[in-house]
């Protein structure tokens, strides 16, 4: 093989390569989410489990962001469906993202 094909095929290659780097660090994210909002997590008791139980939202254990519980006066309780509360507040399409697990405050709904 000539020098000079060398070199044609070794800058070609070199520029393929340098385009499609350029391409993937500029092209956009395909489905980026957004936050909406925190969860309220009483509004989910309120609307997951018959009122008529009197349910309170309560954290169970400050350092675990999954022991939200509903709970009631008489030892009742009952887990908390954290997707279906960001969709009930904001609507279809949205669900739950968490921050840090062992953070029970870190809960916010996206879309």
């Amino acid at each position: 093989m000539k020098i000079s094909t060398i070199r044609r095929v070794t800058t070609t290659a070199a520029i393929v390569a340098g385009l499609a780097a350029a391409t993937a660090l500029t092209a956009p994210a395909a489905s980026a989410a957004s936050v909406v909002g925190g969860v309220d997590m009483q509004r989910a008791c309120n609307t997951q489990y018959p009122p008529s139980f009197g349910l309170r939202a309560v954290v169970l254990d400050q350092h675990n962001a999954y022991s939200w519980r509903c709970a009631a006066p008489w030892d009742y309780t009952r887990g908390i469906d954290v997707n279906r509360a960001c969709a009930n507040q904001y609507g279809y399409g949205a669900w739950s993202g968490l921050r840090d697990s062992r953070n029970p405050y870190s809960w916010y709904c996206q879309r």
